[in-house]
């Protein structure tokens, strides 16, 4: 059985962060995909949701874009996180940048800046390390989806 939960920001926190990130624009399209489908293929090969690489041509990026924003290096994507109405929603980071508070701190972005009465975000229950993230940083689970 596949499950997903629906994670609401319950319990604010006094975290702040002072990383800058900048709107998505289309000269990051080749990188913002390897680093999408490198995120994401590990997760979906182990629940055989197919296809595993879930950008498979160009028209993932016809709209939706304009809610992603980007966490740069030097040009190169350290992460990325889009902000949906009351949702946090694709928080990934490069492979390269994993485990070093990059992900804490691209949440902490993202509740700052999201201007939603409630804050609620999607997780694959398969994705421990960012429950526990999650529920660290004030998110409690609401809902149990099966998929």
């Amino acid at each position: 059985m596949r499950l997903a939960y629906k994670m609401e920001y319950l319990h604010s926190t006094d975290e702040r962060t002072d990383i800058v990130l900048v709107k998505y624009s289309l000269e990051y399209k080749e990188e913002y995909k390897r680093i999408y489908n490198e995120c994401y293929h590990e997760m979906r090969a182990a629940l055989d949701i197919k296809p595993y690489d879930f950008i498979q041509d160009d028209t993932f990026f016809d709209e939706g874009m304009d809610d992603v924003y980007l966490l740069l290096s030097d040009h190169e994507i350290i992460g990325s996180v889009a902000l949906k109405n009351d949702e946090i929603d694709d928080l990934i980071v490069n492979k390269k940048y994993q485990g070093k508070g990059y992900g804490k701190n691209l949440l902490l972005w993202a509740l700052e800046n999201i201007h939603a009465e409630r804050v609620v975000l999607h997780v694959a229950s398969w994705n421990e390390k960012a429950i526990n993230l999650y529920k660290k940083t004030g998110f409690e689970i609401t809902e149990t989806i099966e998929f």
